[in-house]
């Protein structure tokens, strides 16, 4: 597979709206662009940002006064991150690093007027939250705590997220330094993301807020705080029933907001219009050209906003339009995918509802080899978005199906919450429910089944393999786990410690670790398993797939491994991922999987 697609995602527009800056991914590693809009909408030359860091870009933010582009990079494709600071005069091509000697991962939050919010996780496990002065490169602490996360600052205050996966709550920092919850306790809720407004002149804080979460409901929903006598009072803004709130942005005179929901994995776009005391004064939904959508950027003035597109046959794709003109009708360019998968649900062994997005072939075999791909995460999700490598083994006549097995976000709290630690064994079960349910509605071969899939689908692939090896031809386990202990071990600290809310602790749960690790169970394998890797890895390191595929080697099973020296958890180059997918057909194809036709 040789594709010349190129990608565009993440844009920044600049608050006049006369620029914008996003990623472009073509045979390097994604970097930055800027370039001016023209009067039609249309986004015209590009030009390169040159920062000093070998890896992909991975965020650009531009300054409230448009002077300023803040970049924020990984080196090697690694977990690590880097921020630099470029203007956005194309004659200057200098660059300023934030990032200070102890910081491991630096991340953009937001500009607070003038100053580059940040957070930065150091090399002793504690997330400071600092503002920067882009001319002198000081900074400012507003905040250092562990297990925390800056989501936003406004006006010296400040937005924290704290608490452990799946058990997560904002806490807002006042400009003396003292802190204070938003909401009571709700255990098991997840409010991570908000948005502190402006104080109106001659107002006394605390600011309102408007935050998204699913505390006190099972979905994800838009709630605004406002404070009497000090005291936080809740209204719910926008909710529903069956759709999460994905992501929310306000233009920087706060009169315009837009809040991409997602309802079955299909994206939804809804533009609010804003009174001058801030409140809800009018809703539209707005046609996108792509089933998925991300990364939404909106003017000063709200007057336009750029966001990613894509879908099962739309790359991803930079997009402006102007919300006023789109009201209630379609973005330019709006259109249905030709190759629209289905979304098809059904039942676990205990009953829970399952679903996935079915991708078929044009094998004329009723029942059809079929290439189970599992999400990452756990709490990832399965959605129709682009996918070259999956077109690739479509094309070759393998049907894909790809599941949102119990853990995967998207269809509420108590779903994305059933696979903790205890609950992982339902998780891996509902593999194998997947597959009896593809074969009983002769929708597969299931002499010709194969699973795959990257970070927990690779580990969630090997445990499939060994928990019930009489279902699969083969398997592709890239970049997953084989066993949580070593992984524990000798990940990063701070991913470890993310992770045990979610698959157990590791003196309190060993025996639970050691029960649902596939190295454990190895002896079990009974078909082919390629393993895929990245050996900048800091998150899963190549070390779980060398061990699996040794204890594999050693059985006498067959086994093959690709490693990118130039790659990390993701596989981003262009003819690194045309590489992905052409070993992987010569496997899948020596297996058996692929039709003689």
């Amino acid at each position: 597979m040789r594709e010349d697609v190129r990608f565009t995602y993440g844009p920044s527009l600049s608050p006049d709206g006369s620029e914008i800056a996003f990623i472009a991914r073509d045979d390097a590693y994604p970097y930055a662009v800027q370039a001016t809009i023209l009067p039609d909408g249309s986004v015209g030359k590009e030009r390169p940002v040159n920062i000093p860091v070998d890896g992909p870009v991975t965020r650009v933010l531009h300054s409230p006064d448009g002077k300023w582009l803040a970049c924020e990079a990984a080196p090697k494709g690694s977990e690590y991150s880097e921020i630099w600071l470029v203007t956005t005069d194309p004659s200057d091509s200098s660059a300023k690093g934030v990032n200070t000697p102890s910081d491991l991962r630096v991340r953009i939050v937001e500009w607070d007027n003038e100053y580059l919010a940040v957070a930065a996780l150091q090399d002793d496990g504690i997330t400071e939250a600092r503002l920067v002065d882009p001319f002198s490169g000081t900074t400012k602490l507003l905040d250092r705590r562990a297990d925390a996360m800056l989501v936003d600052c406004e006006g010296g205050y400040s937005l924290m997220c704290v608490g452990p996966r799946g058990n997560r709550e904002l806490l807002l920092i006042h400009p003396d330094g003292t802190w204070q919850p938003i909401l009571p306790p709700d255990p098991g809720s997840t409010v991570d993301e908000g948005v502190v407004l402006p104080l109106g002149e001659g107002d006394e804080g605390p600011p309102s807020l408007v935050i998204h979460g699913d505390w006190g409901a099972n979905r994800r929903r838009v709630m605004r705080i406002d404070f009497r006598d000090r005291q936080p009072e809740m209204t719910v803004i926008a909710e529903y029933g069956d759709a999460d709130v994905e992501q929310l942005v306000f233009s920087r005179n706060k009169r315009v907001a837009a809040v991409l929901w997602c309802r079955n994995g299909v994206s939804q776009l809804e533009v609010m219009a804003l009174s001058r005391s801030l409140r809800v004064s009018a809703r539209r939904s707005i046609q996108l050209p792509g089933m998925v959508a991300s990364s939404p950027s909106l003017t000063e003035d709200g007057s336009l906003l750029a966001l990613t597109v894509q879908g099962p046959d739309v790359s991803p794709q930079v997009k402006v339009f102007s919300p006023k003109d789109a009201l209630g009708e379609s973005m330019r360019g709006a259109q249905i995918s030709e190759n629209t998968p289905d979304h098809v649900s059904y039942t676990a062994r205990d009953g829970l509802e399952l679903s996935g997005w079915l991708y078929r072939s044009d094998d004329p075999d009723e029942k059809r080899p079929m290439l189970i791909h599992l999400h990452g995460g756990p709490e990832g999700q399965s959605r129709p978005e682009y996918h070259d490598v999956l077109t690739a083994v479509i094309r070759a006549g393998i049907s894909v199906f790809t599941p949102n097995v119990r853990g995967s976000s998207g269809y509420g709290r108590s779903y994305v919450n059933a696979d903790n630690r205890y609950g992982r064994f339902r998780g891996i079960s509902d593999l194998a429910d997947t597959v009896r349910f593809l074969v009983a509605a002769g929708l597969a071969d299931p002499e010709r089944v194969a699973v795959a899939g990257r970070s927990y689908g690779g580990f969630l692939t090997l445990q499939g393999m060994t928990a019930f090896p009489e279902l699969f031809r083969c398997g592709i386990a890239a970049c997953g786990m084989s066993d949580i202990q070593t992984f524990y071990r000798d990940t990063e600290p701070w991913i470890a410690s993310a992770a045990y809310p979610k698959y157990g602790y590791p003196f309190h749960d060993a025996q639970l670790l050691k029960c649902f690790s596939p190295l454990n169970d190895a002896d079990n394998v009974a078909a082919p398993v390629m393993f895929i890797h990245g050996a900048h890895d800091n998150n899963v390191p190549p070390s779980e797939s060398h061990q699996m595929k040794e204890a594999l080697d050693a059985r006498g099973i067959p086994t093959r491994l690709l490693m990118f020296d130039d790659e990390g958890h993701e596989f981003l180059k262009r003819q690194n991922r045309a590489r992905i997918a052409e070993e992987m057909l010569d496997f899948l194809g020596t297996h058996g999987m692929i039709p003689s036709s």
